[in-house]
């Protein structure tokens, strides 16, 4: 079975990796399932489609101009638009598959958007998303900390949120509510990241907030990736990253079908 946490170390800061490195799996896992051409509703830096999804036929559509021009500059897209999710350059049915990766949540509006990915999918196209759940906020190690002290803590939370711009985070009944009224029917879903995880996650933005000036000086995260001390911490991520999934969790990963 191929590694995602590896690569993922090897290219990004630890919070990042953390998490990325399990939805890739996730995601590569119905890679050979899911039918091309694909649209990715929130493509990013195309840093995810190079790792998950190397030579599959994707098209990519992102609000971001700069994000945008890097994934250009990966050459793993078969074509890439800049565009809001409410109106996506693209015809009906024109995709067999959709995926979005920790996207919704930063979405609005998130109706809009959920409604256009059904229109450019085809009838029975499938939809893969992974997004932020309502206990993500109360789950971070600052909320716990703060609560621990008797403060309460539900300010940290709602600070992380709106520094992450996370708009919907929301139940998974409250998820499966918007799919549907989208016209997508539920074919499987999964939590992913236990609590403890995810305070290891919040922790460990702040140990990597160095890499953010990296980024900007340099445009890379990591400036000698065989030699990061991200690979010290491999050990405890790889136990992280070989968890089954827990009752529920931060964040949900869904499998949904175009109704019709």
């Amino acid at each position: 079975m191929q590694d995602y946490l590896r690569p993922h170390l090897l290219t990004l800061p630890i919070h990042r990796a953390m998490i990325r490195s399990i939805e890739a799996r996730l995601f590569a896992e119905l890679a050979p399932q899911l039918p091309e051409p694909m649209v990715d509703i929130g493509s990013g830096d195309g840093t995810f489609v190079e790792i998950a999804f190397p030579g599959k036929r994707v098209y990519g559509i992102d609000p971001l101009l700069r994000d945008t021009r890097e994934a250009a500059g990966r050459g793993v897209y078969a074509g890439l638009s800049v565009a809001n999710g409410r109106a996506l350059p693209f015809g009906d049915s024109q995709f067999a598959s959709a995926i979005s990766n920790c996207v919704l949540e930063h979405i609005i509006p998130l109706d809009e958007t959920l409604a256009e990915t059904a229109r450019v999918l085809r009838p029975g196209g499938i939809f893969v998303a992974s997004v932020v759940g309502e206990r993500f906020p109360r789950d971070l190690l600052g909320t716990w900390l703060l609560e621990r002290l008797g403060f309460d803590g539900t300010p940290y939370g709602n600070w992380f949120n709106r520094i992450s711009y996370h708009f919907n985070t929301l139940s998974h009944t409250a998820w499966c509510e918007r799919f549907a009224r989208a016209g997508f029917t539920l074919v499987a879903s999964q939590p992913y990241m236990s609590a403890a995880a995810l305070k290891l996650f919040d922790f460990s933005h702040y140990y990597g907030a160095p890499a953010l000036l990296t980024k900007r000086l340099t445009g890379r995260w990591l400036l000698a990736p065989p030699c990061t001390p991200n690979l010290l911490w491999e050990p405890l991520l790889r136990t992280i990253y070989n968890a089954p999934p827990g009752a529920d969790g931060p964040y949900y990963f869904f499998v949904l079908r175009k109704d019709g």
